[in-house]
């Protein structure tokens, strides 16, 4: 059955701006330009930061079914597990990836040259060919096999290694970046701290890190809309964008409500004053 308390909306909200959508464009632009930096990390630290994003989902009870106390702790688990398992792949690494800016010494790479045999070439000609040829087939064999140990490590750390980097790529920097900092500073990122704007949720209730993250994945949802869902802003009477739509958010701008606040406490201390 429907449930009208479920569809609440906090009446403080009404007395706030939304935020223009030339402030929403710029806090993102600032978001993108701050992803690209991190994304020069190396993959480790995105491993670590994915395992963090996965125990702050479990953090808070966000319904009191029996299901949903079992998975939380699940992901808890899994956070800390992810954490440790990629905080060992930093030990001795380094933070920033030596191949963002090909700052990785390049190895020597093995001598390798044509072989050329002439159609009347005898048999000890050919059987110099061959020899020149097998020399330089063992030396590629060996860079191969050096690039590969370089990349990937011994055998037991390179399974775990490859489900740490699939992992982190499910996530990406994207879903780290707009979880963690939606939810730590109460619906803000540095971008929309820069130009003053903040998520806030339609029932006025603190936006947890689950809610952060299904937002986050309505940026998905924009981008399977041709940007579309993006757009939607522009017209929509609230500016919900799609991923405002799918996680039940508006973005405000704190500055002019700020603003609002004060002039609003000056006029009564100004009628005070008549009075």
């Amino acid at each position: 059955m429907v449930r009208p308390e479920l569809l609440h909306i906090d009446e403080g909200l009404l007395e706030m701006r939304l935020a223009a959508p030339w402030k929403r464009a710029g806090a993102m632009a600032v978001d993108l330009v701050a992803l690209g930096g991190l994304s020069l990390l190396a993959g480790p630290v995105l491993g670590v930061l994915t395992g963090v994003t996965l125990a702050s989902l479990g953090s808070r009870r966000v319904s009191d079914s029996r299901f949903w106390s079992l998975f939380r702790w699940v992901l808890i688990a899994i956070g800390v597990a992810v954490m440790i398992l990629s905080g060992f792949f930093l030990i001795g690494r380094p933070i920033v990836r030596t191949t963002a800016f090909n700052m990785g010494r390049v190895a020597t790479p093995p001598d390798v040259r044509s072989v050329v045999v002439p159609p009347s070439a005898s048999n000890a000609e050919l059987r110099r060919a061959i020899a020149v040829l097998e020399t330089q087939v063992e030396a590629l064999r060996t860079d191969n096999e050096r690039i590969r140990e370089f990349a990937r490590g011994n055998s037991f750390i390179n399974a775990a290694a490859d489900f740490s980097s699939t992992l982190g790529l499910t996530f990406g920097w994207a879903g780290v970046y707009f979880t963690l900092f939606t939810a730590w500073l109460n619906g803000r990122t540095p971008g929309k701290m820069l130009f003053g704007t903040r998520v806030v949720r339609l029932d006025g209730r603190s936006l947890s890190a689950m809610d952060a993250f299904i937002r986050n994945g309505g940026y998905a949802a924009g981008l399977a809309t041709g940007t579309l869902g993006f757009l939607r802003l522009l017209w929509d009477p609230n500016h919900q964008a799609i991923q405002d739509k799918i996680a039940g958010t508006v973005v405000v701008s704190i500055r002019s409500t700020a603003d609002a606040d004060t002039n609003q406490a000056r006029q009564s201390r100004q009628d005070t004053g008549q009075e």
